[in-house]
């Protein structure tokens, strides 16, 4: 998908390599200013043989803003690890989940997150599927503000082993 914004070329690619460069340079930033990243952002994580783990390699997508790298997210119809199980319990919703949504530090405050999630409401539609979900540290305001501010409505925060989690679903418009 390529898309002009404000005099940029947008283009949006499966491609995990740059991919989990990105999500690298992310949780290498977090680490480096103090953040404390969970686990699944710790940079030795952030690497094939850890992602691999739990995502396919056609589920990575990353943001290219005239022609460099820029954000990164993985998008899956259907949710593989327990995190939603608390909501959903016996009964999944059909839905793109949303998992590893990161911006290059050189593109933070442009809007991209809201690119990504046009993107993945667009492959919601093409799959006739009619949410989009994701989950985040609810004890971070910054990062669950992300999500409230390209549409997402809060479910439900729970306390899961290691955080609490906030999570968050968007109703796709068809």
């Amino acid at each position: 998908m390529t898309m002009t914004d404000n005099n940029r070329v947008i283009e949006i690619v499966q491609d995990m390599d740059t991919s989990i460069s990105v999500m690298y340079h992310a949780g290498t930033w977090l680490e480096t200013s103090g953040k404390k990243p969970s686990k699944w952002w710790k940079p030795e994580n952030l690497n094939q043989q850890a992602l691999l783990q739990y995502v396919k390699p056609d589920e990575f997508y990353t943001v290219m803003v005239n022609g460099e790298q820029a954000a990164a997210v993985i998008l899956q119809f259907g949710q593989n690890s327990q995190d939603w199980k608390c909501i959903d319990k016996d009964n999944p919703v059909s839905a793109l989940y949303i998992h590893w949504l990161c911006v290059e530090r050189k593109y933070a405050s442009t809007g991209l997150p809201k690119v990504v999630m046009d993107f993945a409401e667009q492959k919601a539609i093409e799959n006739n599927i009619s949410f989009l979900r994701a989950d985040t540290n609810a004890e971070i305001m910054k990062l669950r503000k992300v999500y409230e501010d390209v549409g997402f409505e809060l479910v439900s925060i729970e306390q899961e082993d290691y955080r609490k989690t906030a999570f968050y679903q968007r109703y796709v418009k068809k």
